[in-house]
C-alpha cells in the first residue's frame, strides 16, 4: 500500500507543501468529500513516515469510516479522489510559482467574454504607458513569454473593441514572439547538439535553423533582442563549430547576462560548458581541466549547484576529483569539510568518507584511506565501484599482498555478476584488476627472478596495457609501470 501513487506523491512533498495540501483538501471549493479530507489529514499526521505498517489499508480504513466493516472498494474510491486532488494541487502550486495565477491575459479574456467594457477600458488604459517592450522587466522564461504574448493579443483585441486601430500591441506581441521563437529554437539546437554528440551521430540538417543563425551572425544587433537569445547563440556556435577560442567569449557572455536569466537556464548553460570542457580534456586539451574547475567554483559562489539547499553528491565528488587532478590540496580539503553539511542526509556519510579517503590517497597518506573506505557500505553502484578501485590502489601502495589479491578476486566477481554494468565498463574494470595484479607480482618478484625474465615480463605488461582498451585508472597504472622501470 505504501507504493500507492498517493503515498509516493505525498512522500515527494516538503513539510510546508504537505501542510498546504492539507489546507487545499480542507477547502470546500476544491474538495467536498469528508473522507478525502480525513485521508489527507491522516497522511499529513504520519508524514514523512510512510512505513508499511502506517500505510496498511486495515489501519487507514477505520480512520475514514469508524465503526464500519472493512470495504476495500470504498477505500479505493477515496484514494482515487485524493490522488486526483493531489494532481490538482500540484498544478495549482506550479501555476502559482510561475505567476500564472495572476496572468492578466486570462483576466482580460474573461472581461471580453463577459462584455464588461467599462472594466476593459479602465484596465486597458492602465497598461498603455507600459506598452513598449523595452519598458518591461526582461525575463525570457517560456512561461513569461507565453504570458506576454497572450497579454499583448488581448490588449490588441480590447483596443479594437474600444475603437482604437493603432498597431502598438501587435508590434509588442511580435517582439515577444521573436524572442520566444529565437530562444526556444537556439536552446533546443544546443541540446540536440549535445545529445547527438553522445550518440556519436550528426543532427539532421535544418535549413530554417541555419538561416536564422546566419541572420543573427550577420546582424549582431538582432542578438540583443534578449539575453537568452544572445547566450544561446554563442553556445550554439561553440558546440557546433568546436572552435576553442569561442569558449571564453561564450563563457563571458553567459556571465555578463546572469542577472537577466532564470536559475534553471543558468544551470543548464553552465552544465553545457562543463560538458564541453570534459570533451576537450578527453580530446587532449588539458587546459580545460582548469576551466571546468573555475566553472565549479563560480557555481558554488552563486549557489547554482544547490538543489533545494542540497548539494548533489555527484557534484561533490566531481569537484573533489577535479580539484585533486589540479593538485589544489588545501582548497579541496576545505571544500570537503565546508560542504559536507550541504549533502543529503541519506548519502552524507558515504560521500564524505569516500571523498576524504580520495584526498588522503592523493596527498600520500594511504594508511588514512583504509578506515574511511571500510567503515561504510556503498549502496550506490558508482560510489561502490570507485571505492573498490581506490581500495585496490591503496592496497597496492601499502604492499598489502594478501589483502590486494583477495580484494581483486572479490572485485572481479562483483563486476562479473553485476548486470547493471555495460560490457564496456566490465572490460575497463577487468583490465584494471588484471594489470594491477600483474604489476604487483612484478614488484614482488624484483630481485628474486632472473633479471632478463623480469624485464621481459615488464615489457610484455607495458605493451599489453598500451594495446588494451578501455583500462580504468590507466594513468595510475602507467605510473606504477613507470616506477618499476625506474627501479630496474
Amino acid at each position: 500500500m505504501k507504493n500507492n501513487p498517493l503515498f509516493l506523491l505525498a512522500k515527494s512533498l516538503t513539510r510546508k507543501e504537505m501542510t498546504r495540501f492539507s489546507e487545499f483538501a480542507a477547502s470546500p471549493y476544491f474538495n467536498k468529500h469528508k473522507q478525502v479530507r480525513l485521508l489527507v489529514a491522516y497522511i499529513s499526521d504520519i508524514y514523512p513516515d510512510f512505513s508499511e505498517k502506517k500505510c496498511d489499508r486495515t489501519v487507514i480504513f477505520p480512520q475514514l469510516f469508524p465503526g464500519q466493516p472493512h470495504d476495500q472498494p470504498q477505500l479505493a474510491i477515496v484514494f482515487s479522489y485524493a490522488a486526483r486532488l493531489m494532481e490538482k494541487f500540484l498544478v495549482v502550486e506550479a501555476l502559482e510559482a510561475n505567476g500564472q495565477l495572476s496572468d492578466k491575459a486570462l483576466y482580460f479574456s474573461q472581461l471580453r467574454k463577459r462584455n464588461l467594457n467599462a472594466l476593459l477600458k479602465t484596465d486597458w488604459e492602465k497598461g498603455t504607458e507600459k506598452r513598449s517592450l523595452g519598458n518591461h522587466e526582461r525575463d525570457s522564461t517560456s512561461d513569461f513569454l507565453h504570458e506576454k504574448i497572450r497579454t499583448a493579443s488581448e490588449k490588441d483585441a480590447i483596443a479594437l473593441r474600444l475603437g482604437q486601430t493603432e498597431t502598438g500591441y501587435l508590434e509588442e506581441k511580435q517582439a515577444y514572439l521573436d524572442d520566444f521563437y529565437l530562444t526556444e529554437t537556439l536552446r533546443d539546437a544546443c541540446e540536440r547538439s549535445q545529445r547527438y554528440r553522445l550518440l556519436k551521430t550528426t543532427p539532421p540538417a535544418s535549413l530554417l535553423l541555419e538561416n536564422m543563425v546566419g541572420t543573427l551572425t550577420a546582424n549582431p544587433a538582432l542578438r540583443q533582442i534578449s539575453p537568452s537569445v544572445n547566450v544561446y547563440f554563442h553556445l550554439y556556435n561553440l558546440l557546433k563549430n568546436n572552435v576553442l577560442g569561442q569558449f571564453q567569449v561564450c563563457k563571458d557572455t553567459i556571465r555578463d547576462n546572469e542577472p537577466h536569466l532564470d536559475r534553471e537556464a543558468l544551470q543548464n548553460l553552465y552544465n553545457a560548458l562543463q560538458n564541453y570542457c570534459i570533451q576537450q580534456i578527453n580530446n587532449g586539451h588539458p587546459r580545460f581541466l582548469q576551466e571546468v574547475f573555475r566553472l565549479y567554483q563560480h557555481q558554488l559562489d552563486t549557489q547554482l549547484l544547490l538543489v533545494d539547499g542540497v548539494l548533489p553528491e555527484w557534484h561533490y565528488k566531481n569537484i573533489v576529483t577535479t580539484g585533486l587532478r589540479l593538485d589544489e590540496r588545501q582548497w579541496v580539503r576545505d571544500f570537503i569539510e565546508k560542504y559536507s553539511p550541504s549533502l543529503a542526509e541519506s548519502v552524507a556519510v558515504n560521500a564524505y568518507s569516500y571523498n576524504l579517503a580520495a584526498w588522503f590517497y592523493h596527498v600520500g597518506k594511504p594508511t588514512e584511506v583504509l578506515p574511511l573506505l571500510l567503515q561504510v557500505e556503498y549502496t550506490d553502484l558508482r560510489y561502490n565501484l570507485d571505492a573498490k578501485s581506490l581500495l585496490l590502489r591503496t592496497y597496492f601502495d601499502l604492499e598489502e599482498e594478501d589483502a590486494l589479491f583477495s580484494h581483486c578476486e572479490a572485485f572481479g566477481q562483483f563486476v562479473k555478476r553485476n548486470k547493471s554494468l555495460t560490457d564496456f565498463q566490465k572490460k575497463g574494470y577487468f583490465n584494471l584488476i588484471r594489470f594491477s595484479q600483474r604489476a604487483f607480482k612484478l614488484k614482488l618478484q624484483k630481485g628474486f627472478v632472473k633479471r632478463e625474465n623480469w624485464q621481459a615480463g615488464l615489457q610484455k605488461l607495458d605493451a599489453e596495457m598500451t594495446e588494451a582498451t578501455p583500462v580504468f585508472n590507466q594513468t595510475w597504472l602507467e605510473g606504477k609501470v613507470k616506477e618499476l622501470k625506474m627501479e630496474d
